[in-house]
């Protein structure tokens, strides 16, 4: 079934024509359509600059119902002023109903032309059609029942016309959280890389082997949102399960199969608050930022030099450098992964806010 909304108006009207006055029409129309071209029901192509012209003229008419003589619309003819003979009246035998258009505010006509053996009664053979009488109440009747359809088309595409847009919207949203969300797991792959990358050579040392992770171990582990912890004991887990079934392998390759999560939910921090407690990199940031916010309620510039010296106890602005330099991989991921916390530390301590930026430029990328 095809909504009515999806025609135009006038065409939506022809094809009703049909069950309203079953076998004993023909009809034509003139209209404008969507892409504000003039339009007739017997021509596929565009009529001519000089029918245009008429078409235009004949659209500016201020009426709603004309009984005429002809079904052409661009013949020449002069409305009937005079009293009608009843040959006349029986010639006048073609409706003619106007329509505002939803395009331009003119009308769109519909012609409709009744036989004449029509009879909407029998009481007066004395005519060969319709009576005047009978033409004024058909006439009132159609063009009722068609501006009520009309409008309904007009309204009907209004609404579907919304619901695209709305669809449109709601497309384009989806597709702009994708492209987020595979910039997060890009920005969140780098930090695990980093992690990883750090915390494999620990192990390298201690067991003498290489190890080389796939890619999809990196993809898999920034999928689950792990806390640095939890990375860092999935990653040890794996690294010795591959160890244990590779003993006599120089370079022993990771692969996700032997990233083992349910071995490591006890530390998946599925909360978005960090906890003091969680890590030393966390507590490290929660001092910087409190000495910040005191820096602040005192009214002095906040740099690196006022946070080292309102730190508790004190130090030297290169201890936090240094401090920042040897943690600067977990300091990475933990900016990345929780973007609302430390703005002041962000901002005043200048390793880290290179950090940052970093960060900052990767999401725009």
């Amino acid at each position: 079934m095809r909504f009515a909304g999806t025609y135009h108006p006038i065409p939506f009207l022809l094809e009703r024509l049909s069950h309203y006055l079953p076998g004993v029409t023909t009809t034509s129309a003139l209209w404008l359509d969507y892409n504000k071209q003039l339009r007739t029901s017997h021509e596929s192509a565009p009529l001519s600059d000089y029918l245009k012209v008429k078409a235009q003229e004949l659209r500016k008419a201020q009426k709603r119902i004309e009984w005429s003589r002809t079904e052409d619309l661009f013949e020449n003819h002069k409305p009937e002023t005079s009293q009608l003979s009843f040959e006349d009246e029986d010639a006048m035998n073609v409706l003619r109903l106007y329509f505002q258009s939803p395009i331009d505010g003119l009308n769109d006509i519909i012609t409709i032309r009744f036989t004449n053996n029509v009879f909407l009664k029998n009481l007066n053979i004395q005519f060969k059609g319709i009576s005047t009488q009978e033409k004024h109440i058909l006439s009132s009747m159609l063009i009722s029942i068609l501006s009520a359809e009309h409008q309904k088309a007009v309204e009907e595409r209004d609404f579907l016309m919304r619901v695209e847009q709305i669809n449109k919207k709601q497309t384009h949203k989806i597709k702009q959280l994708t492209e987020d969300l595979k910039s997060t797991e890009q920005l969140y792959s780098s930090a695990i890389s980093n992690i990883l990358n750090d915390f494999k050579q620990k192990l390298e040392i201690k067991l003498n082997k290489e190890f080389v992770f796939s890619n999809k171990v990196i993809y898999k582990l920034a999928k689950e949102r792990l806390s640095i912890q939890a990375i860092e004991a999935a990653i040890e887990n794996a690294i010795y399960l591959a160890y244990n079934l590779n003993l006599s392998e120089r370079q022993i390759r990771i692969t996700a199969d032997h990233i083992q999560l349910d071995k490591v939910k006890a530390v998946v921090n599925h909360s978005n608050t960090i906890r003091k407690s969680d890590t030393k990199t966390n507590h490290l940031l929660d001092r910087y930022e409190t000495a910040a916010i005191h820096v602040l309620e005192k009214g002095l510039n906040v740099n690196g030099k006022t946070i080292a010296a309102h730190l508790d106890p004190p130090v030297t602005p290169p201890a936090i450098t240094d401090a920042v330099k040897k943690n600067k991989t977990k300091i990475s991921y933990l900016l990345q992964q929780y973007p609302e916390k430390w703005p002041n530390t962000r901002k005043s301590i200048k390793p880290i806010a290179n950090l940052d930026e970093t960060i900052v430029k990767s999401r725009v990328v």
